[in-house]
């Protein structure tokens, strides 16, 4: 086995047993909102976007339009685009045709101990098979997680499926925590979750989402780009 492979394979065990529980949360809120076992696996293996796919459950939750479901977790995903320009200067000895099926394998976990490696060992080659390992075993947990995570919701009892409904918003808690880093992350979160409720009684049925992150976003951008004071 390629050294680099193993050893971002190796680095990412402990990110695979953290996906778990959360796959485990993903597959029961799609059993919650219709989805069998095997298209919420579906689902996780395709999208591979965890943030994105509790946004789609939610959406599909409330009937929310298709155009709105595709549109929110498009822009929820944007993010993602980043991740990749940022590893890109890390990766220029790669083939070209391997960098474009290495974009599906880009998330959250991966990224962080991808550009932690690149940047900890710049002398390493190829560091497009230091993040195939550990797309690999993230992908390994993640999917059997979710369809597990399904399969439960069926043979869960209603008074444990009732508690369980926590588990979403703690995972979003969980989700978002990391990135609050200063005041204008803190406003940036705040006033989703506010435009998020608010949007959710004035706009059509799962518009509320989109129209908050839009909103967010703006606010953000104008916060972080006001001149610091001398």
């Amino acid at each position: 086995m390629d050294p680099e492979l193993r050893q971002g394979a190796v680095d990412s065990l402990p990110l695979g047993l953290a996906l778990v529980p959360v796959g485990l949360a993903f597959g029961y809120l799609g059993h919650t909102v219709g989805l069998s076992w095997w298209l919420a696996g579906l689902m996780s293996a395709v999208v591979y976007a965890g943030p994105s796919q509790f946004i789609a459950a939610g959406l599909l939750g409330v009937n929310a339009a298709v155009a709105t479901i595709v549109a929110t977790t498009f822009v929820a995903n944007l993010r993602y685009s980043l991740f990749a320009a940022s590893l890109a200067p890390q990766m220029r000895d790669a083939p070209r045709r391997r960098l474009a099926a290495l974009g599906h394998g880009i998330a959250d976990g991966s990224y962080a101990v991808t550009i932690d490696h690149a940047l900890t060992h710049p002398e390493r080659p190829r560091k497009d098979r230091y993040l195939l390992g550990s797309f690999l075993v993230s992908f390994a947990f993640w999917v059997p997680g979710t369809v597990a995570g399904a399969l439960m919701g069926e043979v869960v009892p209603d008074t444990l499926a009732y508690a369980l409904g926590f588990a979403t918003p703690a995972i979003f808690i969980a989700f978002l925590v990391p990135y609050v880093r200063g005041w204008v992350p803190a406003v940036v979160m705040l006033a989703a979750g506010l435009g998020t409720v608010a949007g959710n009684d004035l706009l059509p049925s799962g518009a509320g989402p989109l129209v908050a992150i839009i909103a967010a976003s703006i606010l953000g951008g104008a916060l972080a780009s006001r001149p610091t004071r001398p």
